[in-house]
């Protein structure tokens, strides 16, 4: 065990890059000597660090303890999820911000204002913080970050550029509605580059008329764009072959498993389900601010494929699956799709091309017919109807709403009472 949590006690699971099982904190072992009902496991998305994630866990937990009918205490447990996935320092969010407001949404590239957040790092600190992510890439990310400070007026350091940042993204995607970053690693680089550089901040973007300048700024997005496209990736592997074998390994035994996640670890904690056996021990699934598609569990949905990659697998969810979204959440307002869309690659009206490359933590999940309850992310003490097999979409905007980030605004703004009642109410508590 790694302590405890409000009384309450407290593991640490780890996996790599592929899924592989690190370290469980003792959890297998320990489970098996206490009277755990109700076993909360939560896993992070993007985060720089170790330490990010265990602040994080250790609110959220800390939020739901305090929550929690007396009578259950006893029987419940917390298990935080550990996974080797990034943050461009800059993004890294403040601790609180200002409650945004409608203009602050959808608009395209943020303008930079006073307290806003860090200054652009460099190239050479970009390429160490990302050596956690990529281990085993230390040379390749040095000269992307030398290529970035350098900024050569080179088409072939460009093309060089953009081949070292399409060799990051080597974990298998699993669903064609999450897929369309992945134009940006087979159309031209130029072409990339150029669109790409609508994603910078307004402060970085080139002026003038140097075109190198404007496709330095592109192929800075496109580090970006590829790298989180890699972490949405891998997030799905290590669900699918790390924690749903897990999980699997410790059913049994009358264990309620909730599963949460937030950003791209609540496409790790769904994936997961993906390797569980019947009957399942998983009793809700809450997926907060999700950063994968709002068609991934759709049965019918816009897509090459036509259903979401997670559109069978509602039964391994003896409970609710419920998701938060709000519009004040730029990441996946604004960022996520644009990225999803770049150079216009569907002849379609913009908000044509957000629905297709929307997030749920966006706008929630998007089926056709209805299994989905819209409902509001309230206030400790509302009383849910959720419903084990129905899906809901708790509207978040009233909650989610402080900028904690020039880029992803009201992302990680998720540290509050009202979405550690949700986890609870959804857990059946």
């Amino acid at each position: 065990m790694n302590g405890d949590i409000s009384g309450l006690p407290y593991w640490e699971v780890e996996f790599d890059q592929a899924g592989a099982l690190l370290r469980d904190g003792g959890l297998a072992a320990e489970l098996n000597g206490r009277p755990i009902r109700d076993l909360y496991v939560f896993s992070h998305g993007w985060n720089t660090s170790q330490s990010s994630a265990q602040r994080l866990y250790r609110s959220m937990f800390a939020l739901i303890a305090d929550a929690l009918p007396s009578g259950s205490k006893a029987s419940t447990g917390f298990a935080g999820i550990l996974w080797p996935s990034l943050l461009f320092p800059e993004d890294e969010p403040a601790t609180t911000g200002p409650v945004m407001t409608q203009g602050d949404t959808l608009a395209a590239p943020p303008a930079a204002a006073p307290g806003a957040g860090p200054p652009p790092s460099s190239g050479k600190e970009l390429a160490a913080a990302m050596e956690r992510a990529f281990p085993g890439r230390q040379a390749e990310l040095a000269e992307l970050g030398a290529l970035l400070d350098a900024r050569p007026q080179d088409p072939d350091q460009l093309e060089r550029f953009h081949a070292l940042t399409c060799a990051l993204v080597t974990s298998p995607a699993q669903g064609q509605e999450d897929s369309g970053e992945a134009r940006a690693m087979t159309s031209p680089p130029g072409l990339v580059f150029d669109s790409m550089a609508s994603l910078a901040p307004q402060t970085q973007q080139a002026q003038g008329f140097n075109p190198f300048e404007k496709l330095w700024a592109g192929a800075r997005e496109t580090l970006r764009a590829l790298s989180y496209y890699e972490m949405k990736n891998r997030a799905g592997v290590v669900g699918r072959d790390g924690l749903g074998p897990l999980l699997a390994h410790l059913a049994g035994g009358g264990l309620r498993v909730h599963l949460m996640g937030h950003s791209f670890g609540a496409r790790l904690a769904s994936y997961a389900l993906l390797n569980l056996p019947a009957p399942t021990p998983v009793k809700s699934l809450f997926l907060i601010q999700a950063a994968f598609s709002h068609f991934a569990f759709a049965r019918q949905a816009p897509v090459n494929a036509g259903s979401g990659a997670l559109s069978t697998l509602t039964g391994r969810v003896d409970g609710p699956l419920v998701c938060t979204f709000s519009t004040f959440d730029r990441a996946l307002s604004w960022w996520y799709p644009t990225a999803s869309r770049f150079a216009g690659q569907d002849a379609q009206a913009v908000e044509s091309l957000n629905f297709r490359w929307g997030a749920l933590g966006f706008d929630g999940y998007q089926h056709q017919g209805g299994d989905v309850t819209d409902a509001a992310l309230s206030p400790r003490g509302h009383a849910y109807d959720f419903q084990p097999g129905r899906f809901y979409r708790l509207d978040a905007n009233s909650v989610v709403n402080r900028r904690l980030s020039l880029l992803a605004g009201a992302h990680s703004d998720i540290e509050k009472q009202e979405i550690a009642w949700a986890a609870i109410s959804a857990a059946g508590i």
